[in-house]
């Protein structure tokens, strides 16, 4: 296996062979072992749960230990990162994909364009759930938008607001779509009130 990517909470290698990714939570040294342990393990179960439940694209689960370890399929393509300042449009595809798993009550947790895949067939694939969690609360879907939106400002500035036109015109099929819009004002003020 080689390792392919490194975070704050896992390490990522890629068994080329089996055409997998395998993801595994690190120990913290800092924390208490069995915190640690506790901690490894219910975000290992969420991720792997979420994964098998969501019904927007992304990698197919293929196992999990239920404490530190996920394989999933490993999926091949280009980064939206590296594709969106040439192709602004590819943005409402990921507004009505967030709309979908924000209807299925799901919270991406880390949405940024480095978190999306253009898979070989060209489709969107959403990767990296690892800070995903299940909400039915409009807070927690208007700031999963204002990560996105800051993701946009930081690394896309140059196709900003068409990126965000498209985006949201993507979204707005989400379920309680003006509420969410809304409580993304109210999120943002709070956010300038601060930096004031």
């Amino acid at each position: 296996m080689i390792e392919i990517a490194r975070g704050a909470e896992a390490v990522i290698y890629e068994d080329a062979a089996k055409g997998v990714v395998v993801k595994d939570r690190v120990r913290k040294g800092y924390r208490h072992p069995e915190l640690d342990a506790e901690l490894r393990s219910q975000r290992t179960k969420r991720e792997a749960n979420l994964l098998k439940k969501l019904k927007i694209p992304r990698p197919n689960l293929v196992e999990s230990d239920g404490k530190e370890r996920i394989v999933m399929e490993r999926i091949k393509g280009e980064k939206v990162r590296e594709a969106l300042d040439k192709d602004p449009k590819l943005a409402r595809k990921i507004g009505s994909i967030v709309a979908q798993m924000h209807d299925s009550h799901v919270i991406h947790g880390d949405l940024t364009t480095s978190n999306i895949l253009i898979g070989k067939d060209g489709n969107l694939v959403f990767i990296d759930f690892g800070l995903s969690f299940q909400s039915h609360k409009v807070e927690d879907k208007a700031v999963d938008i204002h990560l996105f939106k800051q993701a946009l400002e930081s690394k896309h500035f140059k196709v900003y607001d068409e990126a965000l036109k498209e985006f949201l015109a993507g979204y707005r099929k989400a379920e309680g779509y003006g509420e969410i819009m809304k409580r993304l004002e109210e999120v943002e003020a709070r956010g300038r009130y601060r930096k004031g």
